[in-house]
């Protein structure tokens, strides 16, 4: 059987060098967890939405007017003002912030993105060495900053795009000992793979804060304080956030759950 999935495509569908990793990962993860194949379809004939700041499209699962129920599995919020139909399956949202969000939801679904089992999608490929000290990964609207530039001078740094495919971007961020991204993604991996990081903010009010907020919310903590280009520059990539105690409480055991939160019956 295969599994009809809904994932954010964007100028990727057309455009194959415009394919977003962080989007283009949610295949790739129900595949691994499934066992099954997997083909794109849109909210209307799909039967599963799962990775990505998506779940609003939960609204477009309808065939001729009539409503239908997706499995959700691990999709979230990107606003506040969010309000999402509980007639759905929910086997896993990305956090607190998202659940909160549900109307009328029947049963608790797991906390945690999915894009958190990156490292037992990679099982099976060598290990990567490592080879520098910072892993830049900017968000595609911070890709072209001027700051942005001047970061990727600094030495020890490798700049990882998010439209390179899902196995770069998990090898690059595994030659890094710390990760720096405006990318949720790119810091979702790295959690995936235990390296240290923290979130990089160019501007405010153009990437959704409260998706990062829901995200660490599944660990029961508090988004860490956010790192700023100028900091690292200052620094020349050596900001002390590098020094700070790093863990994800819970980490290995959100991933199992996650793992058997997901549908047996699609």
């Amino acid at each position: 059987m295969t599994i009809k999935l809904y994932w954010w495509r964007g100028e990727g569908a057309q455009d194959s060098t415009k394919q977003n990793f962080g989007d283009y990962l949610s295949p790739l993860i129900v595949e691994m967890v499934s066992g099954k194949p997997v083909v794109h379809a849109s909210p209307a004939h799909a039967d599963m939405i799962a990775i990505g700041s998506i779940l609003s499209r939960e609204r477009k699962a309808k065939r001729f007017l009539i409503k239908r129920k997706l499995h959700i599995w691990g999709a979230g919020t990107d606003s506040a003002e969010r309000i999402f139909s509980g007639r759905h399956h929910y086997h896993a949202v990305r956090g607190e912030k998202t659940r909160e969000q549900i109307q009328g939801l029947a049963t608790m679904p797991a906390l945690g993105d999915p894009g958190l089992l990156t490292d037992r999608w990679w099982s099976g490929r060598p290990k990567p060495e490592k080879k520098y000290r910072l892993g830049l990964i900017p968000h595609f609207v911070d890709q072209q900053n001027a700051a942005m530039q001047d970061l990727a001078k600094l030495g020890g740094v490798r700049v990882i795009s998010v439209f390179d495919p899902v196995e770069d971007v998990a090898r690059q961020i595994q030659q890094c000992d710390f990760i720096a991204s405006s990318s949720m993604h790119g810091l979702i991996l790295a959690d995936s793979f235990g390296i240290p990081n923290r979130r990089l903010v160019f501007s405010r009010g153009i990437i959704s804060d409260l998706k990062f907020v829901d995200y660490y919310s599944a660990f029961q903590m508090g988004e860490p304080q956010a790192t700023t280009p100028i900091e690292w520059i200052q620094t020349e990539g050596t900001h002390p956030v590098i020094e700070d105690p790093y863990e994800r409480p819970g980490l290995e055991s959100i991933k199992d759950k996650l793992v058997s939160a997901f549908p047996k019956s699609i």
